[in-house]
């Protein structure tokens, strides 16, 4: 280390004074260096468990406590997809359950019954790429869950709430009201669909 002296010339200092500066100075730089390291390796991107290897942090814009759904899970594109047997998977063509005006059409509640996709108890709804915070609906009053009982009648319309995974990549998640929780296998059938209407649906039923 050096010292300013009056005559503006540079000169090192020696003796205790010097000592005790270039033991402050290796304090200084070794607190820098051990904050650095302990950032890196509990603060960054990669985070250790108590005892456990390094993992993946969580990502930027995203809840905590739900699937770490990427668009790379989201292949088919933009749309609803429901996550069955760990498995995410594309909901395309919804089924007529009736027409408006009139009551439910014992033949379209058959087509659609014939039509109905088997998941398990525990099945998840999500939303990838649709900015739903911009739709003209609001939320819960932006989706149906409805129930097909007895291949007769059809019970609804159920509110659906959302929430929100991932900010950046528009994932939502759908979260199915209460009534889910009644439904078992051969029980009944269920729908859901993306206007706040029993018309028509992706239909469901459980294994």
């Amino acid at each position: 280390m050096t010292q300013y002296g009056k005559s503006h010339i540079y000169r090192p200092i020696n003796g205790p004074e010097g000592t005790a500066l270039n033991r402050i100075s290796i304090g200084f730089v070794l607190g820098i260096v051990i904050s650095a390291g302990a950032l890196l390796l509990f603060g960054g991107p990669l985070q250790r468990g108590l005892g456990g290897p390094l993992q993946a942090g969580p990502l930027p814009g995203r809840d905590d406590g739900l699937p770490i759904g990427t668009g790379k899970d989201f292949s088919d594109g933009l749309g609803i997809y429901y996550l069955n047997d760990g498995k995410y998977n594309y909901l395309y063509w919804k089924k007529k359950l009736f027409t408006p005006g009139a009551g439910a059409d014992p033949n379209d509640i058959a087509e659609a019954g014939k039509a109905a996709i088997p998941v398990k108890k525990g099945v998840r709804f999500f939303t990838y790429g649709l900015d739903i915070s911009r739709w003209e609906a609001v939320p819960p009053y932006v989706m149906a869950f409805c129930v097909i009982r007895e291949m007769q009648s059809i019970e609804g319309i159920h509110p659906i709430r959302i929430k929100p995974v991932d900010r950046g990549e528009l994932i939502y998640e759908l979260l199915l009201p209460p009534v889910i929780d009644t439904l078992g296998p051969g029980t009944a059938l269920w729908t859901i669909n993306y206007q706040y209407s029993c018309q028509d649906g992706w239909v469901f039923k459980f294994e």
